[in-house]
């Protein structure tokens, strides 16, 4: 940190801006700053924004496997693009990329014969707000497993939370690529993504757990509950709450995996343990900040 003193002329109060930081964001004598205030008190100085505009892509590919295929076209959607077009050599049959759990999801797509086009991608500029979404669709989702269990209904869930994971990603990609103002700081969109990522992964794991597994699952609920008040009241985490969220975690006892029901347990009790970690990174990251 580097401690400045505040000139005065007349009622006007100024500070000089470093040399440096001038010369990395080609601030000159006619460039603009734009100037927040947050409800701490602390005044940011950002460079002003200058907007650049999402390219329009297109490839011509000949490759037929469905899955490089996908993970191409959701490469491409998660990206700050305008539109993309993708055309394909020879007509495949889509069936089976249209079942794609990711991809169905995935508005102003189209797939027709030879090509695969998307246009007017919508843009997220609250990440936080996703990932909040998140943990609240994966209490819901617990649930539905322990009441009803409705099968479409525990799908579409898993189909919502995929999508928000998806959304985050390229509400993060966008805000990084071009600049643009969030209500996030870059080091709270790295964390998002981290926690974003094993929150998806434990549900891949957690729609397959038998409903009457109501100890497992009321322990995930819980973990997950509390995980939902942090991120709803990041600007108060600290250590203590971290350490709170630790001890809530390690409450989920380790599974010796004998067959597929207590790997999925384990994956899941794994999962929550490193968002556990990642909580505790950002909970320091909070507190050199204050």
């Amino acid at each position: 940190m580097e401690i400045r003193n505040i000139q005065k002329t007349g009622d006007m109060h100024y500070l000089y801006l470093p040399t440096s930081w001038c010369r990395e964001h080609k601030i000159r004598s006619k460039s603009k700053v734009s100037i927040e205030q947050s409800s701490d008190g602390t005044l940011a100085v950002s460079p002003q924004i200058t907007e650049r505009k999402p390219k329009h892509l297109k490839f011509n590919i000949s490759e037929d496997d469905q899955e490089i295929i996908h993970k191409l076209v959701v490469a491409c959607y998660i990206n700050p693009v305008a539109s993309f077009e993708i055309n394909f050599e020879k007509e495949l049959d889509f069936t089976k990329l249209l079942n794609q759990k990711r991809l169905i999801s995935l508005e102003s797509v189209e797939i027709d014969k030879k090509q695969i086009t998307c246009h007017g991608s919508i843009s997220i500029s609250d990440p936080e707000s996703l990932l909040k979404t998140m943990a609240r669709k994966i209490k819901n989702m617990i649930v539905v497993m322990q009441n009803s269990y409705d099968e479409d209904l525990i799908e579409r869930y898993e189909d919502e939370i995929d999508r928000s994971k998806m959304l985050i990603d390229k509400s993060i990609i966008s805000s990084l690529t071009f600049e643009r103002t969030t209500k996030s700081k870059t080091i709270d969109l790295y964390y998002i993504s981290l926690i974003s990522k094993d929150l998806e992964r434990m549900v891949d794991h957690l729609i397959r757990v038998n409903s009457k597994e109501t100890e497992f699952l009321n322990s995930i609920y819980d973990v997950v509950d509390q995980l939902q008040s942090i991120i709803e009241n990041t600007n108060t985490l600290n250590h203590k709450i971290a350490l709170q969220f630790i001890k809530k975690v390690s409450k989920i006892k380790s599974f010796e995996v004998k067959d597929i029901k207590s790997y999925d347990k384990e994956r899941m009790r794994l999962s929550l343990t490193t968002v556990a970690e990642v909580v505790t990174d950002w909970a320091i990251t909070k507190e050199i900040e204050k």
